[in-house]
């Protein structure tokens, strides 16, 4: 998981943070969508629809939807995506 440090591509990710890269806004947003989900919450847009990729729960003392595990591996697959696509451009200006 990148929220532990230790996603797919990880490797090329913390290379590109290193290099202070600019990412697009594109990818910006990926990883806004992430950082909210997994710091406030937030359900990411892409999963309010998808009854197959959210559940209830009730963990915080309240209901509320989140990411099931497809889910949550949808989100991981979203960030190496932007990941990879980012870094394909980083290596072209590199």
């Amino acid at each position: 998981m990148y929220w532990m440090n230790d996603g797919k591509e990880q490797t090329k990710y913390d290379e590109m943070v290193a290099a202070d890269w600019e990412f697009s806004k594109k990818t910006e947003a990926v990883f806004h969508s992430y950082y909210r989900y997994y710091n406030d919450g937030d359900l990411p847009g892409w999963a309010r629809s998808r009854y197959d990729l959210t559940m209830n729960s009730n963990e915080y003392g309240y209901w509320h939807r989140v990411l099931n595990a497809k889910g949550k591996q949808e989100q991981e697959n979203r960030v190496t995506e932007a990941i990879n696509a980012e870094y394909k451009r980083f290596k072209k200006v590199a």
